[in-house]
């Protein structure tokens, strides 16, 4: 989605509100025709948020989120998410070509109907961005993610980079291209896993509660993501936005890897109080 930054004055109190309808045409995250499934979904979800300070080019917020997942067909994968963030932004400069820099922490709690799944999860960011000309902006960044659920096999820890750009190509409509690699753990699901994981004492694999013909296993791997999307600004406080995001996971040790394709519908709307 499109991010933006202020660092001017605005409001003290915040929320933000998003509705995004979704399809992934391969929710299991298999790696054989025979495997792989689809869905699509829904998602609700509000952020609160609090300025906590504001200097003369900085800002910190609080921000509390709620966030609501149904999907359609594997309802397992439905969740519930509540976390709590906390955003440093701050910058040196407006010119173009000066950047601004933002810090993130977020702490939540995933609540599946998929009991396997459920989860904690921590995530720190570090993000560097500018404004190249009046038409052009650019953002890159490197953040850590630590996900503990009740299973090992969705117990991950991951680190990734990405750099954005965004182009006006009118007034308010803007095109953007995000890449992003990620390192770390992945899972996936298979009717058949191979050889390699059948192991009693390996915890690393189990009997999936979502796709119940299927094993869930988790390997070292690295994935990587490439985003298309547009967004339409309606006025100062909403946004329209249409992506594409596809991906590739590939494991470190054994011949396994699959790909994704998550077609994105997303309203965005900001109140201020």
């Amino acid at each position: 989605m499109l991010l933006s930054v202020q660092l001017q004055a605005g409001s003290d109190v915040f929320v933000d509100f998003e509705a995004t309808l979704g399809f992934d045409d391969n929710v299991a995250r298999a790696a054989e025709n025979a495997d792989i499934e689809h869905d699509g979904f829904l998602t609700l979800a509000g952020t609160g948020g609090y300025e906590l300070y504001q200097g003369e080019s900085s800002v910190l917020n609080g921000k509390v989120l709620l966030e609501a997942n149904q999907f359609s067909r594997f309802n397992g994968l439905s969740n519930i998410v509540a976390a709590a963030k906390l955003n440093y932004t701050f910058g040196f400069s407006s010119s173009f070509g000066a950047p601004w820099f933002a810090l993130d922490l977020d702490y939540g709690v995933v609540e599946f109907e998929s009991f396997l799944r459920d989860s904690n999860v921590f995530r720190a960011a570090a993000t560097m961005g500018m404004q190249i000309d009046d038409a052009t902006s650019m953002r890159l960044g490197f953040s850590f993610k630590d996900r503990e659920a009740e299973s090992e096999v969705f117990t991950t820890q991951n680190a990734s980079f990405f750099i954005n750009l965004d182009w006006a190509v009118l007034k308010k409509h803007v095109v953007y291209v995000t890449y992003k690699i990620e390192t770390g753990d992945i899972f996936s699901s298979a009717s058949n896993p191979g050889l390699w994981l059948i192991d009693a004492s390996n915890s690393n694999i189990v009997d999936d509660d979502v796709f119940l013909d299927k094993r869930a296993y988790r390997l070292d791997g690295t994935t990587q993501f490439v985003t298309l999307g547009y967004n339409m600004i309606m006025d100062l406080h909403s946004s329209f936005d249409l992506s594409a995001r596809y991906l590739q996971s590939e494991a470190n040790d054994v011949s396994l890897d699959y790909q994704g394709l998550t077609v994105l519908a997303s309203y965005f709307h900001r109140f201020e109080f």
